[in-house]
């Protein structure tokens, strides 16, 4: 890429209630990259509800309503600023209908559009798709396979510090994801709290679009509850073990070689990659939240298992896809 002009990029996401903090954690991880990989100047456009953005990320950024135009936004910001690419990481369930007349009018001005996960289906009006997943089948009837990249090495993670080696204990990090969509909080702290050993220590995180857990009383086992916090870093760093839904998160705590306990409560969804997950052995899948209570107590039993799935989850993420998007970007912009 020619490093006399600054690249100029926007990154769209979502963020909110019933959406989770995935997609706007995962921009922040392209920003983050963009800046200090190709020395971006980087914007960033958020549609959806208003959330606390960690200190250190102090990028320019926009909060849309999620009754506003996000194809109105999108167009005014890049022409304000002159931008040259456009990164999308947007909730599949809410992308504009009329989105590809937005992608049209991108490319008509030379702008290099990019999609993060979602909008397979419109790959023909993109540059590049890049899954943060280690497995993925295109679309039937894509015929521009080559631009979708996808890996091990393809997953943004918010991962700052370094992982430890493995050690016993007795804290649990125990993730119903950013805005708990299937309501775990109603039940499973009171079922974790009867269930789990009593030296068992839980540290539940209830996320900023979640409703408060339904606590026990008088809790039997330490129990501790996180609201919001600005990152997960240290929880996952010093956790012994975790139980989590399947979502970004897992795969941060795969990063720091936690031995977890991973489920989707999504349906049938995410079958095919904890099938896969559970055949690679780098975490235990459950069925159900009481499945992934049971598993977790086998597994806070069995030191050499925790010790071998700290050991593979930590070396399959031992690659950085922050940095592996920032190279193809590079590679793009130099086209």
């Amino acid at each position: 890429m020619n490093q006399t002009r600054v690249l100029k990029a926007l990154v769209v996401c979502h963020a909110g209630e019933g959406l989770g903090l995935g997609h706007l954690t995962r921009a922040l991880v392209v920003a983050r990259a963009l800046q200090k990989e190709i020395g971006a100047r980087v914007k960033l456009l958020i549609q959806g509800d208003v959330v606390l953005i960690e200190a250190n990320d102090r990028f320019e950024h926009k909060f849309l309503s999620s009754q506003d135009s996000l194809i109105d936004a999108v167009a005014l910001l890049a022409n304000q600023n002159d931008v040259q690419l456009v990164v999308f990481d947007l909730h599949p369930k809410q992308v504009p209908v009329d989105i590809d007349e937005l992608f049209v009018e991108l490319r008509r001005h030379g702008r290099k559009l990019i999609a993060v996960d979602a909008l397979a289906s419109h790959s023909s009006f993109l540059d590049l798709v890049f899954i943060p997943a280690f497995q993925f089948q295109p679309p039937q009837n894509i015929e521009d396979s080559a631009k979708f990249i996808y890996g091990w090495d393809c997953f943004l993670l918010n991962v700052q510090n370094q992982p430890r080696p493995w050690v016993p204990g007795e804290n649990i990090l125990t993730l119903s994801g950013g805005s708990d969509a299937t309501g775990l909080g109603r039940d499973w702290p009171r079922e974790l709290n009867d269930r789990l050993p009593d030296v068992s220590e839980v540290h539940w995180v209830t996320g900023p679009f979640s409703q408060a857990p339904a606590w026990p009383e008088c809790p039997r086992i330490k129990m501790h509850n996180h609201i919001a916090p600005s990152g997960l870093g240290d929880f996952m760093a010093n956790a012994n073990y975790a139980i989590t839904v399947y979502g970004v998160s897992f795969y941060e705590l795969l990063y720091y070689g936690v031995p977890t306990v991973v489920f989707s409560p999504y349906g049938t969804k995410d079958n095919a990659e904890l099938n896969a997950i559970a055949e690679m052995g780098v975490a235990l899948v459950a069925a159900d939240e009481h499945d992934a209570i049971t598993k977790l107590m086998a597994l806070m039993e069995n030191d050499q298992l925790a010790s071998t799935l700290s050991l593979k989850s930590s070396s399959q993420m031992s690659a950085k896809g922050g940095y592996r998007f920032a190279s193809c970007i590079a590679k793009l912009m130099e086209q």
